[in-house]
């Protein structure tokens, strides 16, 4: 695949949306896989936020960013279902592998979109379970990594998208299991 919690090259820098000086978020950060190609767009003058519930996440990626000499981010440890930013102060979000395992995704979605700055795009890597061929190893795959990483399986995150972001792209990879979904702010 991509790594562990890694962009691929579909969802880079360029994609997210974030030019130099600006202020992004990331949610669901996990320990910090992807704060490279958030640094990589806004540059030393821009700013990211890193949200996460779990505190050992927010840890792992504090020490990844002091080894690396990282500045410019706040790790933040809250519930993205109940956190609460200005209004049009982001130039991009990003989750990566947060919204399947996110008890109220929506709510999280929508509060982001309110922070993000009209023209900002969103962008999701996330699972889903297997279609066509793939979808034989569900009875396997859903049941592991529900226990696993806190997956849900029986929820819809594109469709939560779908309803917070008027235009949104979805890619799907991997016979389904993976998508990179872009949505933007109108």
């Amino acid at each position: 695949m991509f790594g562990p919690g890694e962009l691929s090259p579909e969802a880079d820098d360029s994609c997210i949306g974030c030019a130099a000086g600006g202020h992004c978020i990331g949610f669901g950060r996990g320990a910090g896989f992807n704060l490279p190609y958030l640094l990589a767009c806004v540059g030393p003058e821009g700013k990211i936020v890193a949200l996460d519930y779990s505190e050992g996440m927010l840890a792992a990626a504090q020490r990844k960013a002091q080894r690396h000499g990282w500045k410019n981010v706040n790790f933040v440890k809250a519930d993205a279902t109940q956190m609460d930013m200005e209004a049009n102060i982001l130039d991009g979000a990003i989750c990566t592998f947060g919204l399947s395992a996110m008890p109220g995704e929506l709510g999280a979605l929508q509060r982001v979109a309110k922070a993000m700055k009209p023209g900002a795009r969103f962008v999701a890597f996330d699972a889903k379970p297997f279609t066509g061929w793939g979808s034989v190893m569900n009875p396997i795959s859903q049941p592991l990594f529900k226990y696993s990483t806190n997956w849900d399986y029986r929820k819809d995150a594109v469709a939560s998208l779908r309803s917070v972001f008027s235009v949104l792209e979805v890619q799907e990879h991997n016979s389904g299991c993976n998508y990179i979904a872009v949505g933007r702010k109108s």
